[in-house]
């Protein structure tokens, strides 16, 4: 099997349980969504600097400090919109709408990467995203509609953002290591929420109406996050290093298995049945995908 396939998939099954952790952050730490940022993003940055230098740093090549400038200030954005939307979104709904990414990546992994999938890897994209829509759209009515198609919304503006900031993740890690150009753009991205928090000192805790309580379940939830970011990234840019970006991100959106599991045993989240039936679609994906 190729080892790509091996790292997204890795990638996708670390990935859903970062985005759980995200949904369990924001509702339940206490913290606002620029000191999640902050905190998660220092504790990842950490743990792959500290391997950096183990491991030994790499001799970075022109173009990587462009590139991780880039993808660093366009993830600042992302990852308190993110937040936000997991706040006022149902869990699973929202992590489909990233689904939108890979077709996105068709067209700025071409301009950025001048990468050109084939016939059967474009339709095996297409039918994954098909059948990963069918297993996450809701069917039935919602609770507070308002926030619930708001959630989903900023979810595609988040997928739009990654379908460019995608693109320099790959650049960046080609001109120097899969640790140290995560460790250097989780940098940025704290770096940038610190300066926040400093110019907005009543940003660090949440204002939420329930006064969520700030207590050890909530450090040990930013902790595994922090944890599972690191991990997380280095195995996307792993993988990224050996796919085509656009087939990568295809197979890392499997995750969204996982998220239904975790959707469904940590958010009591319903509709199993029908998004099974959109399983199978997306395996069938999958494997037009590895056969390109």
């Amino acid at each position: 099997m190729n080892t790509w396939f091996l790292l997204a998939l890795g990638s996708a099954i670390s990935s859903s349980g970062t985005q759980a952790l995200q949904k369990l952050s924001i509702s339940r730490s206490g913290y606002s969504r620029w000191m999640i940022t902050f905190i998660v993003n220092l504790i990842g940055s950490s743990i792959l600097f500290t391997v950096s230098y183990f491991i030994g740093f790499p001799e970075l090549q022109a173009g990587f400090w462009l590139a991780i400038i880039i993808t660093g200030i366009l993830n600042v954005i992302t990852f308190p919109v993110m937040l936000r939307a997991y706040e006022i979104g149902e869990f699973s709904s929202v992590y489909s709408m990233i689904l939108l990414t890979p077709v996105f990546l068709f067209i700025t992994s071409f301009i950025f990467l001048k990468e050109l999938p084939s016939v059967a890897g474009f339709f095996g994209v297409i039918l994954t995203i098909f059948g990963l829509w069918l297993m996450a759209r809701e069917k039935n009515g919602h609770d507070g509609i308002e926030n619930y198609v708001r959630g989903n919304a900023l979810g595609m503006l988040v997928a739009l953002i990654w379908s460019v900031s995608i693109n320099f993740d790959k650049l960046a890690t080609r001109h120097s290591d899969a640790f140290f150009a995560p460790a250097v753009g989780m940098m940025i991205i704290f770096v940038s929420a610190g300066v926040y928090l400093i110019l907005r000192g009543n940003a660090i805790l949440s204002n939420k109406e329930n006064n969520i309580k700030i207590g050890t379940a909530g450090i040990v939830i930013l902790l595994a996050l922090g944890i599972s970011m690191a991990l997380s990234n280095v195995l996307h840019n792993s993988a990224l290093l050996y796919g085509f970006a656009t087939y990568t991100i295809a197979i890392k959106r499997i995750g969204i298995l996982f998220g239904v599991l975790w959707g469904w045993l940590f958010f009591k989240e319903k509709n199993l049945r029908q998004k099974l039936t959109g399983a199978g679609v997306a395996v069938a994906g999958v494997a037009m995908i590895l056969l390109a």
